[in-house]
């Protein structure tokens, strides 16, 4: 792995500050353990390992991400750019009870992140990692007090050297800067500003089936795309978060710029065959694209009331000016060649054609109230009205300009029947931006216009002594975008997500952490084309069920081991809009163990973790009829040393 001196030129700095301490720091990455820092099954991330049966991309069927359902620290920003982990400590899914209480929730979750931000002590932590395809990573986070709790930045950096389980690579710089001001006891201010770029990253191939059956399985960890079929991209993300009392009214605020510039991109698409025949290839490039946003919120509350009752009341607006510029990819053969069998060819020429651009701006401006009462329950209704506007430049000129001005609104409570039960309920209306077009459509990268969603979702929240069980069901209706007969990713219909999802997690007794969830999700598509025959009733790649297990266990005669243990089955999707490409579950296992001790005075953690213990094999849908296969086995070794 190469190292690049300019990245790694702050890290001697940082722990030479580190030994200027003059005490042990607080801890940063050592504790860091996704399974106790869980606060439900649904889905969370803590240092950088991921838990539960929801992802960023992925609750109840939808990507929130892609819906624009994206929260720092609360507050809206307009996510373009994946937001860098030296930026962010780990993120929570906000869905059923963790959503109600939070400002105007958005239908399909709220993926909320959070700034690691510095605290008033001086402190270094360095994590090394390694990876047996390869890989390997270096990440420096400082935290430097400069005028002790009025006054603070953090600092972070990380160079990796990627490798993936179809036997690409990348190599990823990310820094990231965080400061804190406190300027009086009661406002707070946060500046950031971070930076990801990735270089040399290989893509790996997309299989493109039959339409009848998925495709035969791949040896992994070879590379069968083309050298020369590469993606630069860079990422930004910065801005400011503020917070504070004026008065009798409290006062938060966000303004983000969200940047993602893709200055060369490929996609490999291989044809599906038997192993060792002759299969068709073709890459697709594009001239350099980017997605920018400038967007933000500010939130005035003012509460009220007694001990045992409290009222609040909020005015909340939010704002965005978003500009993408995408298409103009050119598709060439590169020939046919054994398939399964690396075969590398020059690099062909392309013809790239015009971009399109397209500019979305909006204005949502919100009134809320949240009410609770000690021992009966909470109560939070909204109204929003949201004016967006939505103007693409295709090639060919102008393009019609799309309007919405639609009002939206969203109640929820939950009633706590006695201090061991309690009941939850909501209904929400929104404004969501579609998914874009996949990389395997003829209109690949599109943006379709926003899109009005409704949610219902009901449950129950036992708390079994230290055990929290959480039981309910959602009903989620939009309009279905997807890809027709020939490739076009366009509207089709309806969509309509109806599931039950549980949720357990606690201690049921000392040094022993168990979280444990699934879903089974019904999910239905309807209109014009599912009626005459030319898609099927059931939308792409949706899973039937999904049921995860993990635990994390610390003896207490001997607390500075742990072993923990995550279990995930997926459950059978389809693969092809007809609905004739049956993609079989898979299971997957992985453990690991943790080792706390002193490493020259310090905290230190050494951590040893296999994923995929079984090397499962499956299939993951990236599209209509296209296929990527799923992570195999993996040895992961990591050291934490917190200065």
């Amino acid at each position: 792995m190469a190292l690049h001196s300019s990245c790694l030129a702050p890290i001697p700095l940082m722990l030479a500050i580190a030994g200027l301490t003059p005490a042990p720091a607080l801890a940063q990455r050592v504790q860091d353990n996704a399974v106790t820092d869980a606060e439900d099954a649904f889905g969370s991330n803590d240092g950088g390992e991921e838990l539960g049966i929801y992802g960023p991309t992925d609750v109840r069927g939808f990507s929130p991400i892609d819906a624009g359902n994206v929260r720092l620290e609360g507050l809206y920003i307009d996510r373009q750019g994946d937001l860098s982990p030296r930026l962010v400590e780990g993120n929570r899914i906000r869905i059923g009870p963790s959503a109600i209480g939070y400002p105007f929730p958005s239908p399909s979750g709220i993926v909320d992140y959070r700034l690691r931000t510095p605290g008033a002590r001086l402190a270094v932590s360095a994590v090394t990692q390694v990876h047996s395809f390869g890989g390997a990573l270096i990440e420096v986070d400082a935290q430097v007090p400069l005028a002790g709790e009025t006054l603070g930045l953090g600092i972070g950096v990380s160079q990796a050297h990627n490798e993936y389980a179809s036997g690409n690579n990348a190599d990823i710089l990310s820094t990231a800067l965080i400061g804190v001001w406190r300027p009086a006891p009661s406002i707070t201010i946060k500046p950031f500003w971070s930076r990801v770029r990735i270089v040399d990253e290989d893509i790996f191939p997309i299989i493109i089936g039959n339409g009848v059956t998925p495709p035969p399985r791949m040896r992994r960890r070879q590379f069968v795309g083309q050298h020369w079929a590469d993606v630069e991209t860079e990422r930004f993300n910065y801005g400011a978060i503020g917070q504070g009392r004026i008065g009798d009214f409290n006062v938060r605020a966000g303004a983000f710029r969200s940047v993602t510039r893709i200055l060369e991109s490929h996609s490999v698409l291989l044809d599906a065959a038997p192993p060792g025949t002759l299969a068709a290839r073709r890459v697709v490039g594009a001239p350099p694209r980017a997605n920018a946003s400038t967007s933000g919120e500010i939130g005035v509350s003012r509460g009220f009331g007694s001990k045992t009752a409290q009222h609040e009341l909020m005015l909340t607006v939010r704002a965005r000016a978003q500009q993408r510029r995408y298409g103009g990819s050119d598709s060439v053969s590169i020939g046919a060649a054994p398939f399964d069998t690396p075969l590398y060819v020059p690099r062909p020429t392309f013809d790239f054609g015009r971009s399109s651009d397209d500019r979305v701006r909006q204005w949502t401006v919100g009134v809320g109230y949240l009410g609770r009462i000690t021992g009966l329950g909470q109560v939070s209704l909204g109204l929003q009205r949201s004016d967006y506007r939505k103007a693409v430049t295709a090639p060919g000129g102008p393009l019609p300009v799309s309007r919405d001005t639609p009002w939206l609104f969203n109640l929820a409570a939950t009633v706590d029947i006695t201090p061991v039960i309690a009941l939850y309920g909501g209904y929400t209306r929104g404004l969501e931006e579609s998914d874009v077009a996949p990389e395997t459509a003829s209109n690949r990268d599109e943006a379709p216009p926003a899109i009005r969603t409704r949610q219902i979702d009901a449950g129950v929240r036992l708390r079994l002594g230290p055990m929290t069980l959480i039981a309910g069901g959602f009903d989620i209706a939009k309009p279905y975008y997807g890809l027709d007969s020939a490739n076009l990713f366009r509207d089709l219909g309806t969509i309509t997500h109806r599931g039950v999802e549980l949720s357990l997690n606690g201690s049921p007794v000392r040094g022993l952490t168990i979280v444990g969830g699934g879903v089974l999700l019904d999910a239905r598509v309807s209109g014009v084309e599912v009626a005459s025959g030319v898609i099927g009733k059931r939308p792409i790649g949706t899973a039937t069920h999904t049921l995860i297990g993990s635990l994390d266990w610390r003896p207490v005669r001997f607390d500075a081991f742990s072993i923990d243990l995550g279990v995930e089955h997926r459950g059978p999707s389809l693969g092809d809009a007809a609905n004739l490409v049956k993609v079989r579950p898979y299971t997957t296992i992985d453990l690991g163990v943790r080792y706390r001790f002193r490493l020259g005075g310090r905290a230190a953690l050494a951590r040893l973790r296999a994923t995929n213990l079984f090397n499962s094999d499956g299939w993951d849908v990236n599209g209509n009829n296209a296929f990527t296969y799923i992570q195999s086995r993996q040895l992961i070794a990591r050291l934490a040393v917190d200065f």
